[in-house]
């Protein structure tokens, strides 16, 4: 049992089991956790996630003919988030791709370490002369981890740790940090950092997050919190869409595809389908309040009484005060912001109105790391703050100004004139 895992335990963490791997599945309450990745700071364990190292001269053509992106476009210290695909063009999974100096680094929610070394392995096998200089494929994983530090002041408290060029760390780009690997990504819209190391090193990071993010009102977390934030900023999962669809086309994610490289698995296949076009779509749906019949996994979607799709997720969202969704529709009906459609639930018909994603309004858009700060009283915390101090500021100078002014009048009055 790692020493990671033994802190989880203590601090009464409910566990489970991702890639072979156990992590904390919930801390407290969703909503809780929820809320904190949404306000203030989550911390959480994605040590789960399977990392694998490619190194040699060969190594980025040897990723570029796997994987769907364009690994020639980053360079050290950058990432880039993309898939691998099968030959028929479907999805297998989904990871970043860190150049790290002289290699480069796979992290994936879904398959382990072991499984993308296997597919690099079998890409080089029988093409040993085209991808001569590869140095090594190895998996760093179960004996490295990722704690996850997501939400709206993320950056203060990281910059707090690891100093100010945290703040200016572009999204999908990595720093080194002590013995450790930051990378700014993430799936829900919140500022978002990963640290990558070994477990044992991790475990002593999580016991300083928590002391100098307690300030932050950080709260720690397990993956249950993503079936909120993915429920608002949706992202390819495939325990849900698997059963519908693998295509990055119908799950309208072919900006992941890049369809001018001269070739890597699967895009033939990909291009025949877009001559083609696709039979159906993955489109968001918003019902707004609470709905008297709450739509389920498989529930109809019809128009005028015929069915044109299938509900493929549900659920409903506080903040947005709405039920939310995702449903596979007909490709000529597959658009946002209509509102003709209905779903045929157990207890009776709901209508629905077609919607592009994310759903939600992520508060780090509200959030400038060069003028807020969730500990510094002298700073707003963000925007909408910053805008009342401004407004309370513009007042009180006009109110000094027309004081001025009617002073200077009552002085000009009590004059005595020639």
């Amino acid at each position: 049992m790692s020493k990671l895992i033994e802190i989880h335990q203590q601090q009464g963490a409910v566990m489970g089991e991702r890639n072979g791997i156990m992590i904390p599945m919930s801390y407290s309450d969703a909503r809780t956790e929820h809320t904190a990745v949404r306000k203030n700071i989550l911390l959480s364990d994605y040590s789960h996630f399977g990392i694998a190292s490619i190194s040699g001269e060969s190594a980025w053509s040897l990723l570029n003919a796997l994987v769907s992106g364009d690994v020639s476009s980053i360079r050290d210290e950058q990432a880039m988030y993309s898939f691998i695909l099968d030959e028929d063009g479907k999805i297998i999974t989904d990871l970043y791709i860190a150049c790290d100096d002289e290699r480069f680094l796979l992290i994936s929610e879904w398959v382990t370490g072991e499984v993308l070394c296997e597919m690099l392995r079998t890409m080089l096998k029988g093409n040993e002369e085209d991808f001569e200089y590869i140095d090594a494929i190895e998996t760093l994983t179960p004996e490295w981890g990722i704690l996850h530090v997501e939400g709206p002041y993320a950056w203060e408290l990281l910059a707090e740790l690891y100093g100010m060029d945290v703040i200016g760390l572009p999204f999908q780009e990595h720093m080194r940090v002590d013995d450790l690997i930051l990378l700014r990504s993430g799936k829900h819209g919140e500022y978002s950092y990963k640290l990558l190391g070994t477990r044992d090193e991790l475990a002593d990071v999580w016991g300083q997050l928590l002391e100098a993010g307690e300030k932050y009102d950080l709260r720690t977390g397990g993956l249950n919190y993503q079936h909120l934030v993915r429920l608002e900023n949706p992202c390819w999962e495939p325990q849900i869409f698997d059963d519908y669809s693998r295509c990055p086309i119908e799950l309208q994610m072919q900006w992941v595809v890049r369809y001018d490289k001269e070739n890597f698995i699967g895009l033939e296949a990909v291009r025949a389908r877009v001559e083609k076009s696709v039979a159906q779509r993955v489109v968001g749906m918003m019902i707004p309040g609470s709905p008297e019949h709450s739509p389920k996994r498989g529930d109809k979607l019809t128009l005028d009484g015929q069915e044109i799709g299938e509900v493929i997720t549900y659920g409903y969202s506080e903040d947005l005060e709405a039920g939310l969704g995702r449903v596979i529709i007909k490709s000529p009906l597959a658009w946002a912001d209509i509102e003709a459609y209905k779903i045929q639930t157990a207890s009776g018909p709901v209508s629905v109105k077609t919607s592009a994603v994310p759903f939600a309004r992520n508060y780090s858009f509200l959030v400038n790391p060069s003028e807020h700060s969730y500990v510094d009283a002298s700073r707003p915390r963000d925007l909408l703050q910053q805008m009342e101090w401004q407004k309370a500021k513009d007042e009180k100078e006009a109110e000094a100004k027309e004081k001025a002014e009617k002073e200077a009048l009552e002085a000009a009055d009590s004059t005595p004139k020639a």
